[in-house]
């Protein structure tokens, strides 16, 4: 088993009552898609990667890149399955991959933005929806993770230059911090918000929808 840190940038933030999500911006694809019972990863970085079954994925931001000096991760996610689509650059709603309309609205329909020209197969990655989730501390904030991996022997310097890749970033393979970092952030989170309460979440609030 391995697993990968993911950098993307800082997350939208909506508030419902008690609850917050962070989230992918609404203005077009949203990549990871949390909204989803088994939340979804189909186009980010994903060509950058070599994704398996058992991975655990740790989708993070940080303050300023490449220079961060924080790690914040908002989206614990355990690949469960690897389904590769029929047609590699067009999705329709009745396909059986998609999961439900708000799905297809805010992620898969934005394949065309990732137009394969290569030849390559192109797949989506569905999470765990028991073990994956959105780790948040007390004050309903996401939690730093650099503190944890700097106890693990790693560096600022050297996950600032992992996640780089020019002016653009790159996911980071990880091998021996992979269960630890899990059980550590399984731990540290007062709260975990799970793929089920989020999709509730959007059926309720059309606003959510991208655009």
């Amino acid at each position: 088993m391995s697993s990968y840190l993911i950098y993307h940038p800082s997350r939208a933030v909506s508030k419902f009552e008690t609850t917050v999500v962070y989230h992918d911006h609404i203005g077009g694809n949203q990549d990871p898609y949390v909204y989803n019972t088994q939340f979804l990863h189909t186009y980010c970085h994903i060509t950058q990667m070599k994704p398996n079954v058992g991975d655990i994925n740790f989708w993070v931001s940080g303050d300023t890149f490449p220079n961060f000096s924080h790690l914040y991760c908002d989206l614990v996610f355990i690949v469960a399955e690897k389904v590769y689509w029929e047609n590699v650059n067009t999705i329709d709603r009745s396909d059986k991959i998609v999961d439900t309309d708000e799905a297809y609205n805010d992620h898969y329909r934005w394949v065309h933005q990732h137009y394969f020209r290569k030849r390559r197969r192109r797949y989506t990655l569905k999470a765990d929806r028991k073990r994956s989730f959105q780790p948040q501390d007390s004050e309903r904030k996401l939690i730093d993770i650099i503190p944890f991996l700097m106890e693990q022997g790693m560096t600022i310097d050297g996950l600032r230059k992992g996640l780089r890749a020019g002016f653009n970033s790159k996911p980071l393979q990880l091998e021996s911090s992979t269960s630890s970092l899990y059980n550590w952030l399984e731990l540290s989170a007062s709260v975990k918000l799970d793929g089920m309460q989020l999709q509730n979440l959007r059926k309720s609030n059309p606003h959510l929808a991208s655009l």
